[in-house]
């Protein structure tokens, strides 16, 4: 059975992407575990491994966030199965930390269990919080409070065969649960005896086991070194037959863009072409495969560079570029006017291996995006009339929410309400905000006429991410109106239901809704406001060829 948009959720070799749109609470939607069993010769008993799982993490996870200060609720990410382990980092944020990753080996039926895979989207979800893999274990002791003896051994047994990369580290823990089932915890089972709070958890530690925490984080740390190391030394070596080719075609096609290193040093310029020695030198760090995946890389950026002037009426007519960030997957050189690709890009890691999972897709799109920047800063994508009123209106709508909120809900963010009615009232403030991204908005709107499907689709579905580390409690009102122009992102995407798929993967229902910061009907106007206002924009034809 097809299901839309199949060729991206399965058009990377390594992996099958099970994404957020065909997930519950209980797990995999029924056309989509069709489309695995046809696509892919999943089992009716892989496909149960993995919605037992599900349901359990979404029970056990709800509950704890229902009876604990320091536990998020349940939400939906994708689900990204590599096949073969070390085809991908084994700690790679796929789709911008917006996707759990699992092995084929976690969803065996002869040797994993639904309640090892439970752990680990539990588990994911606690590295996305952390930012960071030591940890998340540890910080996840509650979860074991209530689980039974049974349950504690499927899932050590599954963690003692498992294949994964990091597989050592499950099995440390499973070795540890003894311990971890004794700590107390604040909300749930307070120790009267003396103790020590690990903090941001609520969990207590006896006295009695205070040196079992730090051999738990320092034997993770040994294992995720190790699995890191793993996977660098899998694709290790240069090939001077692949440095040959690149720079080659750099010399005889000459694409209009830069190549640069460190320090946003540039080490190929298209004005000098056959001046090698720079690049030559850099690219002499980089294995067999990443040579591979930056000449395609550079084949994408060139071929939407060359793209989109060719679709521009009078390409002298683009604004300079002004204040462009000078990072990213691919970004506007702020002196040289075009599109630079960064060597040593922070926490991509070009150099290192193959590129993760849909990060060209993100530089395709990336490199629309950025050119459309400088057609909208040239007056190329305008408001239209009734501009001005649909943001009155807004604003207007913004200022009935606050003053309709719960007391508890105003006094928790009243200071920050203050500062943002100091230049003509809360909702006019809060009006800005969403009017201080419109430009990405436009960007995007003309980026269409540019970009693939999968360039779409990556495009939103790594922007659309939970933004509770952004905004605490006390700014939610701020948080409210970013995830109202977000939602707008997904009308780019082929997402069937973009408020379902923004509200249950970001935790924006427990955060704005369940929280009393507005009602449904509430989330559904002010959204129909932000919606309006975006609806104005259009792009001008007369800028643009036929």
């Amino acid at each position: 059975m097809s299901v839309p948009l199949a060729d991206y959720y399965f058009g990377d070799p390594r992996l099958v992407l099970i994404p957020i749109e065909h997930l519950t609470p209980h797990g995999v939607s029924g056309a989509f575990a069709d489309a695995l069993t046809a696509a892919h010769g999943w089992s009716v008993a892989r496909l149960a491994i993995l919605d037992a799982a599900f349901t359990r993490y979404w029970e056990r996870s709800d509950a704890l966030a229902r009876r604990t200060r320091s536990w998020s609720p349940p939400r939906l990410r994708h689900v990204a199965v590599l096949e073969r382990p070390l085809d991908v980092h084994p700690y790679a944020p796929l789709l911008n930390t917006t996707t759990w990753t699992l092995y084929a080996d976690d969803l065996d039926p002869d040797g994993s269990d639904a309640e090892f895979v439970a752990y680990l989207l539990a588990h994911g979800d606690r590295m996305a919080r952390l930012g960071e893999v030591t940890a998340a274990a540890l910080h996840n002791a509650a979860w074991w409070f209530e689980r039974s003896d049974d349950e504690c051994a499927a899932f050590a047994t599954a963690a003692a065969r498992s294949q994964r990369p990091d597989g050592d580290a499950f099995r440390l823990l499973a070795a540890a649960l003894p311990w971890l089932r004794r700590l107390g915890h604040a909300s749930l089972r307070p120790l009267h005896e003396s103790h020590r709070v690990i903090p941001d958890t609520e969990l207590q530690v006896p006295t009695a086991l205070e040196g079992e925490p730090p051999r738990l984080v320092h034997g993770w740390t040994a294992v995720a070194r190790g699995a890191a190391a793993a996977w660098a030394s899998t694709w290790r070596g240069g090939d001077p037959v692949a440095v040959g080719a690149l720079l080659d075609w750099l010399v005889t096609d000459t694409p209009p863009l830069l190549i640069t290193a460190r320090g946003d040093r540039v080490v190929w310029d298209p004005d000098a072409a056959t001046r090698l020695g720079p690049l030559r030198g850099e690219l002499k760090r980089a294995g067999a495969a990443a040579l591979r995946d930056i000449d395609a890389d550079l084949r994408v950026v060139a071929d939407h560079t060359r793209r989109f002037l060719a679709a521009v009426a009078d390409p002298t007519g683009l604004a300079p570029v002004s204040d462009a960030e000078q990072g990213g997957y691919v970004y506007m050189h702020r002196t040289r006017g075009l599109l630079a690709y960064n060597l040593d890009e922070p926490h991509v890691g070009r150099r290192d291996g193959p590129a993760i999972p849909f990060a060209r897709a993100m530089l395709g799109a990336r490199a629309a995006h950025e050119w459309a920047h400088r057609a909208v800063d040239a007056g190329w994508v305008p408001a239209g009339d009734g501009h001005a009123a649909r943001v009155t209106a807004l604003a207007a709508q913004l200022d009935a929410a606050i003053a309709g909120a719960p007391a508890g809900v105003r006094a928790a963010t009243a200071a920050d309400l203050a500062a943002l009615a100091a230049n003509g009232g809360a909702g006019a403030g809060l009006a800005h905000v969403v009017l201080s991204r419109l430009p990405d908005f436009q960007s995007n709107l003309l980026a269409q006429r540019f970009v693939s499907a999968a360039e779409r689709e990556t495009y939103v579905r790594q922007n659309v991410r939970t933004l509770r580390p952004e905004y605490p409690p006390a700014k939610r009102w701020r948080m409210l109106v970013r995830y109202l122009y977000e939602l707008q992102y997904l009308r780019f995407s082929a997402v069937t239901e973009p408020r379902t798929y923004l509200l249950r993967s970001t935790w924006a229902d427990a955060d704005l809704i369940d929280s009393g910061l507005v009602d449904d009907a509430r989330f559904d106007a002010l959204a129909a406001a932000v919606a309006a206002i975006c609806d104005g924009y259009a792009v001008d034809a007369r800028r643009f060829l036929a």
